[in-house]
């Protein structure tokens, strides 16, 4: 018998360490404890509905034949007694179904709250050490880099090994680029720390633009923009130029050398502002349409080889119009190109028009071709 006892103990104890230990296995017994506290709760709920009806019927029987007794009428008291029996059930019926909808949808949050709470925390502590890890790999990066382009700097540098270090510098800024998105994905944990204002939509498009400069005149594209007025957006001037940049970037990259790109940024209706850009590129097959936005997702290998991308550019876009309230489509054609559209808040009454932008009715359209220059 003790041997019996200090067996079901250890077990005890062994389940008790597990409960502490294990967020998945305490989520799984504290869902079976509610599921059997539901069942009880309903249980009781009907238990406690027969005996009110009970005690109903019976105080309506018995004041229906009192009544009867008292008028000397016992012929009116079958109706009268079954008209109060009906009452009593439509009203009874309607009081437990409204009780156990209740107390159905309270403990299915509860249920759900308490099963979802290990992923939403795991989920979170991911995003966080994804973003600590991409701080602490910044400094030895930078590091390498410069020491490289120092090695560049010498005169008698043998071109086999110049060219080793220059590849080296490529890939450098490749991871650099990981980085960066890493960040903005573990940024994009608190949205709500993001400071937003009025900013001009065309002059983001602006900056973009030439930050990409030296990408595009590599592939000899020319890049048109036409502006419309009052293109000011509610959002945060950060968080706007990454959705830019990375559509822009992966608009160059996947397009044909002398490809033409076009941007537009103009009012729409609702108080919004629609960015859209357009590529006559290699397009994205039907069946990687639905996942591009998946963070490392890479589609057709024809249509990533080569460009260096991480598969987080547009996982980033989504998250970050998301944010913005915002809303993205792709439409796409393997071999025709893709087209982005962003359509985003804007600001009411304090719009504001482009640098570039001069009329305030007829968009502007500026045309920059990189293979002139």
């Amino acid at each position: 018998m003790g041997t019996y006892w200090r067996r079901f103990a250890a077990l005890g104890t062994a389940w008790l360490n597990k409960y502490r230990a294990d967020p998945f296995f305490r989520t799984e017994i504290n869902v079976v404890g509610l599921q059997i506290a539901f069942a009880l709760v309903i249980l009781g709920l009907v238990a406690i509905s027969f005996s009110l009806l009970y005690t109903d019927v019976s105080r309506a029987i018995v004041q229906g034949i009192q009544a009867g007794i008292d008028a000397q009428t016992s012929g009116a008291v079958a109706p009268s007694i079954t008209q109060e029996l009906q009452q009593i059930k439509v009203q009874n019926l309607t009081s437990i179904i409204t009780i156990i909808i209740l107390t159905t949808i309270l403990f299915g949050y509860i249920i759900a709250r308490i099963s979802l709470a290990p992923t939403r925390n795991a989920l979170t502590s991911q995003k966080q050490f994804i973003g600590n890890i991409a701080h602490e790999l910044r400094t030895p990066l930078s590091v390498l880099k410069t020491n490289t382009e120092v090695a560049l700097l010498e005169n008698h540098v043998d071109p086999d090994i110049k060219r080793t270090l220059e590849s080296n510098v490529e890939e450098l800024d490749r991871i650099s680029e990981i980085i960066n998105n890493l960040l903005s994905l573990s940024t994009l944990v608190r949205p709500e720390h993001v400071e937003m204002n009025a900013v001009d939509l065309s002059a983001i498009v602006t900056e973009a633009i030439d930050k990409l400069e030296e990408l595009a005149r590599r592939g000899s594209h020319q890049i048109t923009v036409r502006k419309g007025p009052e293109t000011s957006v509610w959002g945060n001037a950060a968080a706007l130029t990454q959705i830019v940049s990375n559509l822009v970037k992966n608009a160059i990259q996947y397009s044909p050398r002398s490809g033409n790109i076009r941007i537009t940024v103009e009012p729409a209706p609702n108080n919004h502002v629609d960015l859209i850009v357009q590529d006559a590129g290699v397009g994205i097959a039907r069946k990687d349409l639905f996942r591009i936005f998946e963070p490392f997702y890479r589609g057709d290998p024809s249509r990533t080889r080569g460009t260096g991308g991480s598969g987080l550019g547009l996982a980033i876009v989504s998250e970050l119009v998301k944010m913005h309230r915002g809303k993205i489509t792709i439409r796409s054609s393997v071999g025709r190109g893709t087209t982005v559209s962003v359509s985003l808040p804007g600001v009411a009454g304090r719009g504001k028009v482009g640098a570039e932008a001069s009329a305030k009715n007829v968009p502007n359209e500026i045309a920059v071709d990189f293979s002139r220059r």
